[in-house]
């Protein structure tokens, strides 16, 4: 057999059309039959196209690849991004919510109970609007932000502490006759 050429070396795997027409072999299959008379035929099939179809045949599955690639990024990610900010959401209002238990009932049960406002932030996370509603009903005082909040004059307190200390190292007379024992 003789070796068909299929272009040249400036330009591989493009041929010449019968109207002289380059044509791009980019996919293409070497078919070998024998006849019934034991003659042995060779064929090229696959898809001619002109080198300029064969380009935007490249360039737009190159395009749909990347394309691909970055509808599924998009798509996952969005996920991710919804997570994160949903146990965003999750943590502020779990915050919210004991800061206005702290402020609102100082003392109670509620007050600083992490697991319990979680539960309840949990419990109403797609009625929030009716969870600040009924705490509004109920205790007459507006639901704020953690950092809307007055702060407590802790200054004070301390003041009010130091005044009422003891000094524990001066001795009692009863103090002394227990030492003598």
């Amino acid at each position: 057999g003789e070796w068909k050429n299929v272009g040249d070396v400036m330009s591989p795997l493009v041929s010449l059309d019968k109207d002289e027409k380059k044509v791009a072999c980019e996919k293409i299959v070497l078919e070998l039959s024998l006849g019934a008379t034991g003659m042995i035929t060779s064929s090229l099939s696959g898809t001619r196209e002109s080198v300029v179809q064969a380009n935007t045949s490249a360039r737009n599955s190159t395009i749909r690849y990347y394309v691909g690639i970055f509808l599924a990024v998009a798509f996952f990610g969005g996920f991710l991004f919804k997570s994160w900010y949903e146990d965003r959401v999750f943590q502020r209002d779990t915050r919210k919510l004991l800061a206005y238990y702290k402020n609102v009932i100082p003392g109670s049960l509620s007050d600083g109970d992490i697991y319990n406002a979680r539960y309840v932030v949990y419990k109403y996370r797609n009625k929030k609007e009716k969870l600040w509603k009924n705490l509004e009903k109920k205790y007459g005082i507006a639901v704020m932000e953690e950092h809307e909040w007055p702060e407590k004059d802790t200054t004070a307190q301390a003041e009010d502490d130091e005044g009422e200390e003891e000094n524990l190292d001066e001795s009692t007379a009863g103090g002394d006759a227990e030492q003598d024992l």
